[in-house]
């Protein structure tokens, strides 16, 4: 009974400034808060479109050149003049260049179908790295693998103008003039390269009237090495391991290839900076205000809890002197202020959550990267609480340092004088 009303008294004088610290805490609780959800939410947004336009991804590509490739092997059609990749990069100089390498040859060939020929992209592809860049989305049989010989994926437009179903194989012509036939392995329904050629001449397409090559012919990079007869690259991306290091890589790799004229190097990452440039502004003013906010709080709750913590020494010393131990002497004091602050938390993470708007559109000057969803997590809920923790932390300090370091008859004659 004397340790309850040791413990628990002189707290009920203090109680508005208790009220007060409960306010100010749920009040600052709600603008950091809201900041943190904004912030949250637009990183969201920044990382979809990151995800999208992939600024760390980099392309070499080779001239485009207009030459005949391949004369008709049947009719009496003429050759056709048609516009396509030069070969011209050598795998070697990408290796020292600090970046994942997607090694490609994406060329045209005539391939005979029945009586006629038709036009097909092949692509000579790095099956396990491409993937992880494009959408290859399977509807029957299987993706391609790094050790498949000859054999090939195909989309649903190809296989149709080609005539050929999983299993089936047809013929291409390889540079030494005889034929390699290929077995189908896969038929994809979904097909969306990272950086794919502009489409040139007409040729089976899964996007109708689509500026780009949006379907072809797969096969491994060993395959299709065997059907150009050389190992050098039409194209190639690049895959930086961060970001930012994007400039460096291009410098490097304008380095590299300086001597290849035919060799033009093109990236996303200063588009994609001017496009989230004012939009990383906004996110870092919300940041600021969060972080202001947070540490005005603080300091103000500590002190009126420090306030209200000064002012029970006298019971704290009282309880050392009846042979209480110092935890069980400030236990109460402790369990007071996390009670105070942590309502103060929760009230204002309940009102910030509860006005917060589903969406908004956040303003942005140089591009629309659609709406912005506020958005509670963990992180906030952690900063949430560390606000709590550090004001009773910074509150109860003095009081705690006092009592460890003078005794208790100084505490006690202090308070009578």
């Amino acid at each position: 009974m004397i340790w309850a009303k040791l413990a628990f008294g002189g707290f009920g004088r203090r109680g508005v400034e208790a009220v007060v610290a409960l306010a100010i805490l749920a009040l600052s609780a709600a603008i950091v808060v809201g900041a943190l959800m904004v912030v949250e939410g637009a990183r969201d947004v920044m990382a979809r479109a990151a995800h999208e336009d992939r600024p760390d991804v980099l392309q070499l590509k080779s001239r485009f050149n207009r030459a005949v490739f391949e004369t008709p092997r049947s009719g009496n059609l003429p050759p056709l003049t048609l516009p396509v990749y030069e070969p011209l990069i050598d795998p070697g100089k990408l290796a020292g260049l600090g970046a994942t390498v997607l090694a490609r040859q994406s060329l045209l060939r005539n391939v005979v179908s029945g009586e006629s020929f038709l036009n097909l992209y092949i692509f000579g592809i790095e099956p396990e790295k491409e993937i992880q860049l494009g959408i290859f989305s399977v509807a029957r049989g299987r993706l391609l693998h790094s050790g498949d010989g000859a054999v090939a994926v195909v989309d649903q437009a190809s296989a149709r103008a080609l005539g050929v179903d999983l299993g089936a194989a047809f013929p291409v012509r390889k540079a030494d003039g005889q034929d390699l036939n290929l077995t189908v392995v896969g038929i994809l329904d979904r097909l969306e390269l990272r950086s794919p050629p502009p489409r040139t001449a007409e040729a089976p397409a899964l996007i109708p009237n689509a500026s780009h090559v949006s379907s072809g012919v797969f096969v491994t990079l060993r395959t299709s090495e065997e059907i150009f007869g050389r190992a050098t690259l039409t194209d190639a991306l690049l895959v930086a391991p961060a970001a930012d290091d994007v400039p460096s890589l291009v410098d490097r790799a304008r380095e590299a290839f300086r001597l290849e004229p035919g060799v033009f190097v093109s990236e996303s990452y200063s588009r994609f900076q001017r496009k989230v440039h004012d939009f990383a502004l906004t996110l870092a003013l919300c940041s600021a205000v969060g972080v202001v906010t947070a540490g005005l709080a603080v300091s103000f709750a500590a002190n009126l809890l420090h306030d209200i913590y000064s002012e029970r020494r006298t019971q704290y010393a009282i309880l050392l002197a009846l042979g209480f131990l110092p935890v069980e002497s400030i236990t109460p004091g402790i369990g007071f202020g996390l009670i105070t602050a942590g309502a103060g938390a929760i009230i204002g993470s309940a009102l910030a959550i509860a006005f917060a708007p589903s969406h908004f559109a956040m303003p942005s000057l140089m591009a629309e990267l659609g709406a912005v969803e506020p958005k509670f997590d963990a992180l906030i809920a952690t900063v949430v609480a560390g606000m709590a923790l550090t004001a009773v932390a910074l509150g109860l300090a003095p009081t705690a340092w006092n009592l460890s370091r003078r005794s208790v008859a100084a505490s006690l004659s202090q308070e009578r004088g």
